[in-house]
Parts: C-alpha cells; structure tokens; sequence
C-alpha cells in the first residue's frame, strides 16, 4: 500500500472517529436538553395552587438505547387507578395465550322429544364476562329444532365461583354501579341494566319510570336530587352482593323526562338465569312455572347430557375491549381465570398473589407493590411509576407484546385516550391506558417520538384539590415535551 492510500485510510479512520464522538455527544446534550424540560414540566405541576397536600410519581425511559431516563419520586407507591389493567392483561395474554376463549357449555336432564324438554335445562357457568343473552338464546333454541316447551327447571351451575364474585377491597359507593359488577360463573349482557328516571326542578326527588329488564326481584328505591342546571350525572347506585334491594342517590341534571343510569347487577347468575327464561317464554317456549335454580355447589348438580356450547371472542378481542374502554368486569374476569389456572384458587388473596408473581416473573422488582384487584378499582391499591414502566419495557420483549400493544388505546384518536392530548404535539404518538377516580389521575404507555425514539412512561397524580380535567389538562404540556 502506498504511503499516500495509508494516509488517506488513517484520515479516514480519524473523520469516522470524530464524527462517532460528535453523535454521542449530541446525544447526550439532546437527551439531557429534553431531561430538562420534562424536570420543568413535572415540577410546574408539583408546584400548582392544586398540588398542595398532593403527590406525583413520574418515570420516563428511552428503549431505543439513547441516554434518557428521568424519575421523580419514580419509586413511591401512589393510588393507580385503572392503569392496572395493564398489569392484569399483559399477564393474561402471557398464562391464557391470544387465542384462549371462554366456553360456556349447555346440557340437559331427561329427553327431548317434538320440541319438548321433559327435563331440566342446565347452563354451567365458565365465566365468560362477555357472554350475550343472544347468544345463548340462539345456541339453545337452535339445538332443539322447534323448542317449545320445557317441563323441568332452569338450573344456573354457579360452583366455578360460587359466592366469591366480588373484591372485597372495593368500597360501597361502587358495588350497586355498572362499572362495579362483580364476575360470576354466568355473567350475561356485562351484568348491567338501565333505570330511566324522570327528573324535576333543583333539589326535587327524582322518580323512577322505568327499569330495564324488568326483573320483578329487582328493587330500586330512588332518593336521587335534581341538581344544578348544567350539572351531569352524579348519581351512585349502592347494593351489596347478592341484595335484590339498590338505592340510588346523589344528584341528576333537572327537568329531564327520562335520564338513563347504568345499574350492576348484584346477583349475576340469578338474574343470568331468569331473562333467559323470560326470553325463552317471550319467544312462545312454555317453562313449568319459569323456575330458576341457582347451583354453587357442583356435587348437588344433577347427573346431565351435553346440548350444546357457546364459545366467546379470542382473549386478544377480549383484552382490546378491556384497555379502550377500561371495562373493570373484563379486567377481574381475566385475572380470575389467570387465578384458576396457576393456582386452583378464587379465594381474593390468591388472585392478587399471583397476580403479584407472575409480575415478579416478568422481571419487575414487586416490592412496594401491592395490589386489591385486576382492575384498579379498589382504592387500597399501590404502586409507583418505575413498577410500571419496568412492566411495560419488558412486555416489548415478549411474543405477546404486538397483540398487548395493539390494545391500547392512542392519543387524541381512540379509547380512554382519545380527548387527551387532542390538540398538541403529542396526538396520534402516545400509545397506553388512562385511569382515573376521586383525587387520582395516571397514565402509562410508550411515546413514539418525532425523531422516531421510543420512551416508556408513568405518571401517576393524587390527591389533588381541583377537578380531574384540571390535571388532565396540565398533564398534556409534559406529553408534548416527551413527543418532540
């Protein structure tokens, strides 16, 4: 090699050398200018009129290999809210697989002969927190051509989970409302119904004209106010597993012919049993005495022959419904099921517990997180933004992480996200789960940069003083800083 080529190569070597010196550089300048400004950000929150007694978890990370991670008190165990879905889903789709689907199986005592069961007709229980009376309806009236009559009962095999339907952790103002529907073996149309009330001037009584299904067990006393004019609903409905008896209180926007408020259902399998008998009888099936018998123990369960079987969505399906819309019923269903499979048990510890494990298995330090539920609706749960964010980074290196990220929901597009983040920098590059109740608001998820770096994030806020879109609004300056 001549001495000319030789001085070429070693000027070569040195240019590639400065130039990889100056990337590095420039990064670690870039990445602690937008350190800055993220630090900036939280502390204009921490330090707001609102903040006063209240507390900020935030934790940010850059997957990409790039020198960005900022915490501030990144370990501190905070109120989460609904982001625990993520935790009970991501675990899921790992125990059960993305194309796990809940069966819920329908058999028969005696004979069927010309359209008639002379027999009882028996519906067990798997479950499935998705399953609709239609479906149900259709599976049965289509495995006996010309249904028309059953003579026995209408048996409701509850023993998968017997009594144990809801988390003991969650509080009172909850259990009677729609997103406070426990999970029972036989969980039909989201355990949910509708109470339309006729509302008067501020400060009046609200009447109730209408329930819908019209259970006849179901009683609903209303002690519910008229508010302000412009006020929402601010109503609650408060029951008790397994109470027949709701009340429902708080206040309604006046002057209205006919509010509608969602209710749970508090005796799932019971209630599971009975509309399918009134819509088997509506359709002109004759049912001795339209009898339901609920079963929570398998060994008094009579000896049957199978019928047919009603097959939910894929638990991928399943998990998208339950990030986008935060579906707390989905969230415990899942978990519950998880529960089964690993341990045998529903006891409410157990479930929790290994929940918790399967964490740890994941690669997430648990200590100082704790957990009432798999859906974040207990207040008594706890956890700080790096338990979140280390979760989240090691979902990425998980086969189930592209059907995991699909379920989540995006900025100012979809979901529980879909208004946050709507007019600024950060619309359409956050992907992840928002949770909120009394004094908490969170969010967790990935942020796709403009330069095309991705970061994982955690931000949990509570005890504030103001409203929750107060902070929700204050939170969106810090997703544009992290979307830049």
């Amino acid at each position: 090699m001549s001495i000319f080529r030789k001085l070429h190569l070693n000027t070569t070597i040195k240019v590639l050398f400065f130039y990889v010196i100056f990337l590095f550089f420039n990064n670690q300048v870039g990445a602690q200018s937008k350190i800055q400004q993220i630090k900036e950000a939280v502390n204009t929150i921490q330090d707001s009129e609102w903040m006063k007694g209240g507390s900020i978890s935030f934790h940010v990370k850059s997957l990409s290999g790039k020198p960005l991670e900022y915490g501030y008190n990144e370990e501190t165990s905070l109120t989460p809210a609904s982001i625990t879905k993520l935790f009970t889903t991501g675990i899921g789709l790992k125990k059960l697989g993305e194309g796990f689907k809940y069966e819920t199986r329908v058999s028969y005592t005696g004979q069927i002969y010309n359209g008639v069961l002379d027999g009882d007709l028996v519906i067990h229980g798997a479950g499935d927190p998705t399953l609709q009376l239609r479906s149900l309806d259709s599976a049965i009236v289509a495995s006996i051509p010309g249904l028309k009559e059953i003579k026995g009962k209408v048996i409701i095999d509850a023993s998968l989970y017997g009594q144990l339907t809801t988390p003991p952790k969650w509080v009172w103002e909850d259990l009677g409302n729609y997103y406070g529907a426990g999970v029972a073996s036989l969980n039909v149309n989201d355990n949910m119904y509708y109470l339309y009330l006729k509302t008067g001037s501020q400060s009046q009584v609200a009447s109730i004209i209408d329930i819908k299904p019209k259970a006849p067990y179901l009683k609903v006393k209303s002690e519910v106010l008229a508010g302000e004019k412009g006020t929402g609903d601010n109503s609650f409905i408060f029951s008790s597993p397994y109470s027949d008896s709701h009340i429902i209180r708080g206040t309604l926007p006046p002057n209205r012919s006919s509010f509608k408020v969602k209710g749970g259902i508090t005796n799932p399998d019971y209630h599971a049993g009975w509309i399918l008998a009134d819509t088997l009888a509506s359709q002109g099936v004759i049912i001795d005495n339209n009898e339901v018998k609920v079963v929570y123990d398998k060994n008094k369960l009579p000896i049957v022959k199978p019928l047919c079987s009603v097959f939910s969505h894929d638990l991928s399906w399943i998990i998208n419904k339950t990030n986008k819309k935060s579906i707390n019923l989905y969230a415990e269903a899942i978990i519950k099921t998880v529960s089964i499979n690993e341990t045998g048990s529903i006891l409410p510890e157990d479930i929790t517990s290994t929940l918790l494990s399967c964490i740890e298995e994941v690669g997430v330090d648990t200590q100082g997180l704790f957990l009432e539920d798999g859906s974040g609706l207990s207040p008594f749960g706890a956890f700080s933004a790096k338990h979140m964010t280390q979760y989240l980074e090691q979902m990425t290196k998980d086969a189930v992480y592209p059907s995991f990220f699909k379920s989540l929901a995006v900025t100012g597009t979809s979901g529980t996200l879909k208004y946050f983040c709507k007019y600024n920098n950060a619309k359409g590059k956050i992907t992840g789960k928002s949770g909120s109740m009394r004094r908490v608001r969170s969010y967790a998820g990935f942020v796709k940069t403009s330069n095309g770096e991705i970061l994982v994030f955690t931000v949990i806020v509570n005890n504030f003083s103001c409203k929750s879109k107060q902070v929700r609004k204050a939170l969106e300056p810090l997703m544009d800083i992290m979307a830049k």
